[in-house]
């Protein structure tokens, strides 16, 4: 009796079952939680990989230029399971085509960080950029709302289903009043509270949990490009308190923006 030809075929099937691509196949374990990042090579969204590869999550690091992003690449060599995807989120196709390759793959934290300040003398009366704002837009906002969209599935079918996006005091009208400058920036993270708001309704049927975090005044480049000269959070410190609210989601939060420290911010 031959077995030969059985063998070859139970082979082939399995092979099937489990492509090359496959987040099995990308270092992947089903017996952890897994979040996705977005701008992961630097300042906070570098902050959130590390802490959550501490933890043992699994951890889908993306970011525009992985081939540059040395600290990135050091963590993934801490870290096995750590994997690191390109992503630019204004390639919107590009955000279809990973959702695509990680289809199956429950993700319990979606975290949207990517985003830009862009340089002030053009957020300014007198040398407004308009293809700036619209580049500031496409990322901050657009991206988001992206991400969150290409996503959901793989959220909805996860355990703990969170998605967060970063928000800012500066998205504050209250808080802001009275400050020039920056309108890309302020404006897009005004914008992008309300469409996380709006999907906060639309995906609640399904369990899933839409939330805005802000990490207040951090260290970054960002941070720096923006001329601030005081006191700030290292990115660590910032993700600290974040990633415990975060933890602490539920559906029945009221939904508003929540700084780094717990304190609310005003809308």
């Amino acid at each position: 009796m031959q077995r030969t030809p059985v063998v070859v075929i139970a082979l082939i099937l399995s092979m099937a079952a489990f492509p090359l691509n496959s987040p099995a196949a990308a270092g992947l374990r089903e017996d952890r939680p897994t979040v996705l990042i977005t701008g992961s090579n630097r300042g906070i969204g570098l902050g959130f990989v590390e802490h959550y590869a501490a933890e043992g999550w699994n951890v889908i690091a993306t970011c525009r230029t992985p081939e540059k992003a040395d600290d990135l690449k050091a963590l993934q060599a801490k870290f096995p399971q750590v994997v690191v995807e390109q992503l630019d989120v204004t390639d919107h196709a590009r955000i279809d085509q990973l959702a695509a390759e990680y289809e199956g793959q429950p993700i319990d934290l979606l975290v949207n960080n990517a985003a830009i300040l862009g340089p002030l003398p053009e957020q300014k009366i007198g040398g407004l950029d308009y293809e700036l704002f619209q580049q500031v837009m496409a990322i901050n906002v657009y991206g988001p709302m992206k991400m969150t969209e290409a996503f959901a599935d793989h959220v909805a079918a996860s355990d703990q289903k969170k998605v967060v996006a970063l928000s800012s005091g500066l998205s504050s009208i209250k808080m802001t009043s009275k400050m020039p400058g920056f309108y890309y920036y302020r404006s897009s993270k005004s914008a992008l509270n309300m469409v996380m708001r709006g999907m906060r309704t639309d995906l609640r049927d399904r369990g899933v949990i839409v939330a805005l975090i802000a990490p207040g005044m951090v260290g970054t480049q960002l941070l720096y490009d923006s001329g601030w000269r005081g006191k700030s959070l290292t990115p660590a410190e910032s993700v600290a308190g974040m990633s415990a609210h975060i933890a602490q989601l539920t559906l029945e939060d009221p939904g508003e923006i929540v700084n780094t420290d717990g304190k609310i911010i005003p809308w």
